[in-house]
């Protein structure tokens, strides 16, 4: 019987890039990476089995996702976190805004998804809170909705989202069971929120 297919088999892999892409970044006095060297684990990704077949209010529209401001906006935050200290993961915003991206792009809610450009409307998010502790992690996101044909903003959210290991004996023995880890899932559920959020928004929505 073959061998079932290790359950994070990039985790460990990625960090160590991350760490190296960012210790190169800051040793030549770049603030940001190209968006094709960010690593996004897929475990940043939130699930998403199909696109949503409904027609939300996003329908034929577009979205801009420009950089995402707050913990984790700095070089420094990013590289302990990618270090995996223990109590200072960390999460870079690059990161964030790529999963981000990429998260929209998969529940195909609006017609596109960029990081720049011109709009129907523009998804601003702000890291407000990174936590790790013991065996979980938190993470809370302020999502601002601006609508450039309205000229203002028309929703706005702080999203929290926690993911924990289960305590038992299989936590202790699996190296792959890191704050660092808990953080990324947080992230994942943090996006997939965000996404149920925006889709249940009613179409007269202010």
């Amino acid at each position: 019987m073959p061998l079932s297919r290790p359950q994070f088999p990039d985790h460990e892999g990625g960090i160590v890039r991350f760490a190296i892409l960012l210790i190169v970044l800051l040793g030549a006095g770049c603030a940001e990476a190209p968006p094709q060297l960010i690593y996004v684990p897929s475990d940043m990704l939130p699930s998403i089995d199909q696109p949503s077949q409904k027609q939300t209010r996003f329908a034929g529209q577009t979205v801009v996702v420009p950089p995402v401001t707050g913990v984790g906006a700095s070089n420094l935050e990013a590289l302990t976190g990618a270090l995996a200290l223990p109590g200072h993961s960390a999460i870079w915003s690059q990161t964030f805004h790529e999963a981000l991206i990429e998260g929209l792009r998969k529940a195909v809610l609006f017609s596109d998804v960029s990081p720049d450009g011109a709009s129907n409307f523009i998804l601003h998010a702000d890291i407000l809170q990174q936590e790790s502790a013991g065996y979980g992690a938190t993470i809370t996101v302020r999502y601002t909705l601006y609508d450039t044909q309205k000229a203002r903003d028309i929703w706005t959210q702080d999203i929290a989202a926690t993911y924990s290991f289960t305590l038992n004996p299989a936590t202790f023995l699996a190296p792959g069971n890191t704050q660092s880890l808990a953080l990324m899932r947080a992230c994942g559920k943090n996006i997939g929120i965000l996404i149920e959020r925006l889709e249940a928004l009613p179409a007269g929505a202010a």
